[in-house]
């Protein structure tokens, strides 16, 4: 009973965890078949032991499951074995006569079905499943023998049989939990344990004993009054009903195959099949296209970026100082939009150095949109120093911009105010921005020095990783200010960055006021999580659309789709360039692809074949970034197309795009694969290509 108790305990408590939400990239690390085989100890029951004699034995199963998504469906094949030696000599030691045994194990088999439910926290896969089916008990036989030794021959009596006559199949059941650690993406060991039991106690086992008397009376049965009676006494036999019943619990070895083929492509944080690129984010509706017709692509300088939701940290204010954490009090937040229905929170308190990089964090869960300081603290002495906030919904993913407090001792009033950015343009793929604030600032313990005043700005991206900046007018560098009275500075700086950057976070820290060890260096930061885009405003009036558009195969491999058309744009310009953002793909049935098993099936721009304005003849980004050593230079991501003289009217295209295709051999008829690719197009309106406006579309079409 103890034993069944603490597997439903760990059963609950699996339960109760997977109740909180799995990231969606520890779902998609799950495979969909996983083969499994394991071994351990059997350890009967008292009811099974009681009765049949069963003690703690082996056990060794083989199962497979397929997953749906966290549910899935297994069989399992396996067998145990209970020894009987043990308890069978008890039995014999309470005999008034000795007793020589001759036992032998419980053997019993089974195959069952059932379904599983798996789970993720941390880097630990739990797994509880239940199984019903057959169990098949093989026929035993006890024996208990009196040996007499005399001078003619020795003599043997049997005095105790214990049987059952043929094997016995049997309905059962079974439930448990394992709890795994991957070794790499197919390998991994866990930890099993079950509670297996037939579902009645159908089998009859004969139980037959000889009774001896004490012919003298003299209170002991000696070997010869046994000698005497053992042909005339009889075995008296009786019925005992065996139900097996046991607790398995060992070691074992997994090995998982069969990725999900189905991605999602929703912006910006859903991840995509492609195993060499990282999916940019999409722009742009989705339109199912089978045969033909005119697309019209998205400009992203018309694309509505309000968000229905927004988390807004409250308190502590920006830049905030206490002197301990019982100042802080709660830390609040309130939600912008539309109401979240179960709301689950998590708030990050960061202790960072003069680089920005984390020191110590603190993190804490709550459904409501305030927390207690002591609660995230607890009972830790916190040191001086600068902190960051920030508070994230898990449902949503939304996230609050991060926000800045300092502890310290000192009279400090210090803050950044009237922050402006403000995109100046493209320098080459990458985007320049120019962030200009004031600093305001007094003391009472000294004066706001730098002791490198070309250093003590910091700017860092939504990693906080550095950003190389260039301080411009009014200020090229950071000044004193005197702490006798408030003064404020105004500094500007630019800072070039790539596309990957989403944040631009910037913070002055001064030098230290107190020689003493005690740390009294003003800090203060701000961030700016929604960088403006960069777009010029011819870009607002600009169309484009795509005629006579048509996919269909190149050639009978199944990898490789022509996308055929005409570019038309309402103004004349002077090059073209393509860009594959993201692609996905959904197999029926999902076994009849190998995915992605080279650079050109990656969602690839193919030479030779692609063609724009009737020309080969473009600038292309040979592959690298994959690492592969099977790189391609005539596979890109990217290719361009520029003209001396300004391009009108409609220009036609041909794109060669590999993607993912059936399994060589395969007829492609038996492998129905659906797509989604999208694409970015850049055009250039001026001679120089120094102006462009971007348009992205998403295709939806299947190989048939």
């Amino acid at each position: 009973m103890k034993k069944l108790s603490i597997l439903i305990f760990f059963v609950f408590t699996t339960i109760g965890y997977s109740q909180k939400k799995v990231t969606e990239p520890d779902q998609n690390k799950m495979s969909l078949v996983e083969v499994m085989v394991a071994a351990g100890i059997s350890s009967a029951t008292s009811t099974f032991s009681d009765n049949s004699y069963a003690a703690d034995g082996s056990f060794f199963e083989v199962s497979s499951t397929y997953y749906f998504s966290k549910i899935g469906l297994g069989i399992s094949l396996g067998s145990f074995s209970n020894p009987t030696e043990g308890n069978l000599l008890k039995f014999a030691n309470e005999a008034s006569y000795p007793i020589e045994l001759n036992s032998e194990k419980w053997k019993t088999s089974y195959y069952g079905i059932g379904p599983s439910y798996r789970t993720n926290f941390g880097d630990i896969e739990a797994t509880i499943f239940g199984r019903a089916g057959i169990m098949s008990v093989k026929p035993i036989l006890l024996e208990g023998n009196f040996n007499v030794e005399n001078a003619d021959a020795a003599t043997t009596i049997p005095v105790y049989n214990f049987s059952t006559n043929e094997t016995s199949n049997v309905g059962f059941y079974n439930a448990g939990i394992r709890l795994g650690y991957k070794l790499n993406p197919n390998f991994g060991l866990y930890i099993t344990a079950n509670y297996m039991s037939a579902f009645s106690d159908a089998i009859i086992a004969q139980d037959g004993r000889k009774e001896f008397i004490d012919l003298n009376q003299d209170g002991e049965i000696t070997a010869d009054e046994i000698q005497k009676l053992g042909g005339e006494v009889q075995f008296q036999y009786t019925e005992k009903n065996i139900q097996p019943q046991v607790f398995n619990y060992g070691f074992g070895l997994s090995y998982s195959f069969g990725k999900k083929t189905t991605t999602s492509i929703e912006p910006p944080s859903r991840g995509h099949t492609n195993p060499y690129f990282v999916s940019n984010e999409l722009e742009g509706e989705m339109v199912e296209l089978k045969n033909s017709g005119s697309v019209v692509f998205t400009n992203a300088s018309q694309k509505d970026k309000k968000r229905q939701q927004k988390i807004i940290g409250v308190l502590p204010k920006n830049n905030s100082i206490f002197k301990n954490a019982d100042e802080i009090k709660n830390f609040n937040w309130q939600v912008i939009g539309a109401k979240i229905a179960n709301p689950q929170f998590i708030i990050e308190v960061t202790k960072i150095g003069s680089n920005q990089q984390p020191q110590r964090t603190f993190i804490e869960k709550t459904t409501s949109t305030s927390l207690g300081a002591t609660r995230i603290f607890k009972e830790s002495n916190l040191s001086d120093g600068q902190y960051r906030w920030k508070v994230t919904e898990t449902t949503i993913g939304n996230s609050s911009d991060i926000m800045f407090f300092t502890f310290s001792n000192c009279e400090i009033d210090f803050a950044i105010s009237n922050e402006e950015i403000e995109c100046l343009g493209y320098e080459g793929e990458n985007r320049k921005f120019k962030i200009c604030f004031d600093s305001t600032y007094s003391s009472t313990s000294g004066d706001l020095t730098f002791a490198n005043p070309g250093s003590g700005l910091s700017v860092f991206n939504q990693t906080y990783a550095a950003l190389t900046y260039t301080m411009v007018s009014p200020n090229p560098t950071l000044l004193t200010q005197i702490g006798a009275s408030i003064s404020t500075v105004s500094y500007c700086f630019e800072v070039t960055v790539p596309a990957s950057v989403t944040s631009i976070g910037f913070g002055l820290q001064g030098d230290d006021l107190d020689p003493s060890p005690v740390l009294c260096q003003p800090g203060v930061s701000a961030n700016f999580d929604e960088l403006p885009d960069c777009i010029c405003d011819d870009c607002e009036e600009m169309e484009l659309s795509f005629d006579n558009f048509n996919i269909s195969l190149n050639g009978a491999s199944g990898n490789q789709f022509n996308f055929d058309g005409d570019i038309n744009v309402n103004v004349p310009i002077y090059g073209i360039e393509f860009q594959i953002q993201s692609f996905s793909y959904t197999a029926n049935p999902s076994a009849c692809t190998e995915g992605v098993s080279n650079v050109e099936e990656s969602g690839m721009f193919l030479m030779p074949g692609t063609t724009i304005n009737g020309s080969s003849s473009f600038q292309l980004v040979n592959e690298t970034a994959s690492g592969s050593p099977s790189s391609n230079d005539n596979a890109t991501k990217n290719i361009k197309y520029t003209s001396n003289s300004a391009l009108t009217g409609a220009i036609p295209v041909n794109l060669t795009i590999g993607l993912p295709g059936p399994i060589s051999g395969l007829d492609p008829s038996c492998c129905e694969i659906e797509y989604t690719v999208c694409i970015k197009v850049k055009v250039f309106y001026e001679e120089s290509n120094c102006k462009s406006c971007d348009f992205t579309h998403c295709f939806n079409f299947n190989n048939q």
